[in-house]
């Protein structure tokens, strides 16, 4: 039974004093290796992104209409994200009963077919094929982040959770810089 407050300073839920637990290091021969693989992922996403409104009119799907080059590059990249949200969860659901190696390597072999197959594509529709296979088989997101889970105890947890947006930022940074640089040399930019 909980005992009457009168004062509005004593907390109404109280804790019995704890010990402060250790935190044990983070594993980092493993976990250099995730974060490599996390890597991957950012260049999936932002390697195409500069390049496909070119693409786009390039490949006549617009037949010289400007006003449709953004509604075929939404089509083309729209197709990877719907594909990846139907199978991720398909994806670490296997890896919990093959093993998470396995699927990761069929992840990075896709993800690599599929871009060869997306530089080799000379219309939209193969273009969108790609994209969607690529999507469809990267399910390495859910699976990257359970080989955390299982590298790491519940005192490492949180702090390996905090590194695991930066191979997606350098990815980010390195692409940026490369698209800037792109476009600073072909003069197209002020």
């Amino acid at each position: 039974m909980i005992a009457l407050q009168d004062d509005e300073e004593t907390p109404l839920l109280q804790r019995p004093e704890q010990r402060m637990a250790r935190t044990s290091p983070l594993p980092w021969d493993q976990f250099w290796i995730i974060l490599f693989l996390q890597f991957s992922d950012s260049l999936v996403f932002q390697t195409l992104a500069p390049f496909t409104p070119q693409l786009i009119r390039d490949i006549g799907v617009t037949n010289g209409d400007e006003s449709q080059v953004g509604h075929y590059v939404g089509i083309l990249q729209s197709s990877y994200y719907t594909a990846q949200a139907l199978t991720i969860l398909h994806w670490s659901q296997l890896s919990d009963h093959i093993g998470r190696k396995p699927v990761i390597l069929t992840a990075l072999f896709a993800i690599s077919i599929s871009m060869f197959s997306f530089g080799l594509s000379k219309n939209f529709v193969h273009l969108v094929i790609s994209r969607a296979f690529c999507g469809a088989f990267n399910g390495s997101n859910g699976v990257i982040k359970s080989m955390v889970m299982d590298i790491t105890d519940t005192s490492n947890l949180p702090k390996a959770y905090g590194y695991m947006p930066a191979p997606m930022d350098v990815g980010d940074l390195s692409w940026t810089t490369r698209w800037w640089i792109a476009l600073q040399t072909s003069g197209q930019i002020p």
